[in-house]
């Protein structure tokens, strides 16, 4: 096995959440990177980065690699997969909701074109506390306000420890406190 590559520069503590479950972790702000023989790559961006841009640089990489990685996991925003309403989206995104989900829709496209092994992770915007996650399948509405980035880390975690949600895009909600 190789290392868990975390690409991100979130200002959350989401990287460093996974990081504590992922003893083979390394974090790096960009794709300016080497990649190790079985190596996965976990590729959480923030909303607002330029993802369409990104993912560019990531195929590029991916090209001019000796070693490219095992698996590609992806945080993504809620929406990319007919799982929400444009109300929805602005309710939980803002007015550049539909902006921002044309580039997602964009990366995630790109990433499925790489024709490696990948998850999707379709979240809510993060907000605080512990709570249960929901996973919930690729096409069905995803519900509520956000997740917890405790919660959050725990799915991604287990999506990098299994192959059990490969070649699928998941969303990822937090279960009302009133139902725990």
């Amino acid at each position: 096995m190789g290392r868990t590559v975390i690409v991100s520069h979130r200002h959350d503590q989401l990287s460093q959440l996974i990081m504590k479950k992922m003893y083979d972790a390394v974090a790096v702000s960009n794709f300016k990177l080497e990649f190790q023989r079985g190596d996965q790559l976990c590729w959480l961006p923030q909303l607002s980065d330029p993802v369409d841009d990104e993912v560019q640089e990531l195929a590029t990489l991916i090209d001019q690699s000796i070693f490219i990685p095992r698996k590609i996991v992806m945080l993504s925003m809620a929406g990319t997969a007919d799982d929400a309403s444009p109300d929805q989206l602005k309710h939980w995104y803002g007015k550049n909701a539909q902006e921002y989900l044309w580039a997602h829709q964009y990366a995630i496209k790109m990433v499925d074109e790489l024709e490696l092994p990948y998850t999707i992770i379709r979240a809510l915007p993060s907000k605080p506390g512990n709570m249960k996650a929901v996973i919930t399948e690729e096409g069905q509405p995803l519900h509520g306000d956000g997740v917890s980035e405790e919660a959050l880390a725990q799915v991604i975690e287990q999506v990098l420890s299994t192959d059990r949600y490969n070649g699928q895009s998941i969303g990822v909600s937090t279960m009302a406190e009133e139902d725990q």
